[in-house]
């Protein structure tokens, strides 16, 4: 397993001079990233500045403008959804997207069914391979449930659980994609100090399971504490990069959020 910081080689994310234009708008303009496995890397900015926008190109709820995306050194730029979380890439999002009325097992258990191996027969016909299959998909999910916490909520509706667990219950259906890379919007975001704190080591601990992290976030304690790394976007151009201290004493950073003084 790779540390925190990355190991050597070829970066596991590649993204080269990524744009996203919205007719005259330009959401991203010309943003580069490499992201080593075992990192836990930040994306920081101004409201406004192109952050989810980036993780929706890289996820393929928009196609992108221009630019590369090398992941495991395949092009994904510009693949649907889905095929992206097939390659490892799973993601969460800032307004949670669970199946509310489903109970947090099965929310898992549909992540889970991205690495199915059978196909529609099974299924239709009952087959025992179908329902093996079923075992370890659920196996697998309340292991999951355990990693998170939430074991003893299996069987609960997702809508019913309180707001700091549905946000781990959606890292825990990502996580159920076997992803080689998660992507967090906003994990902590509407979470009290406590709430937080238990993200945080959530991410520590999904980071020692292989998964490499990369995360928005707001709160610049989160930031400060977990990152390896931190990239500042504003107006969807990149400004700033490297350790969490050295960016935000970075002038370029400070105007972005603070504005500049006037003569």
């Amino acid at each position: 397993m790779k540390t925190a910081g990355g190991g050597k080689g070829a970066p596991l994310l590649e993204v080269r001079q990524l744009s996203q234009h919205f007719g005259g708008l330009k959401a991203l303009d010309g943003v580069d990233l490499d992201l080593s496995q075992g990192e836990i890397v930040s994306v920081i900015g101004p409201n406004g500045a192109g952050k989810t926008t980036f993780f929706n190109v890289m996820t393929g709820v928009y196609p992108g403008t221009e630019g590369a995306i090398l992941f495991n050194g395949e092009a994904v730029r510009g693949l649907p959804s889905h095929e992206v979380i097939r390659r490892g890439i799973a993601r969460t999002f800032q307004n949670i997207r669970l199946f509310s009325n489903m109970t947090a097992l099965e929310n898992v258990m549909v992540g889970r069914h991205c690495r199915t191996r059978n196909g529609l027969l099974a299924p239709l016909l009952r087959l025992p391979a179908y329902y093996e299959e079923e075992r370890r998909i659920e196996a697998a999910a309340k292991d999951l449930l355990g990693f998170v916490g939430l074991l003893s909520f299996g069987n609960h509706l997702a809508k019913n659980l309180p707001y700091g667990d549905q946000r781990r219950l959606e890292i825990a259906r990502a996580l159920a994609t076997e992803p080689k890379l998660i992507i967090l919007d906003e994990p902590t975001a509407g979470m009290n100090p406590a709430e937080c704190e238990r993200l945080v080591e959530l991410i520590r601990r999904i980071r020692d399971r292989g998964v490499t992290v990369l995360l928005i976030e707001h709160q610049m304690r989160v930031v400060m504490g977990i990152s390896d790394r931190v990239v500042v976007l504003d107006y969807g151009v990149k400004i700033a990069e490297g350790k969490p201290l050295e960016v935000t004493k970075n002038p370029r950073v400070i105007e972005a959020y603070l504005g500049k003084e006037c003569d």
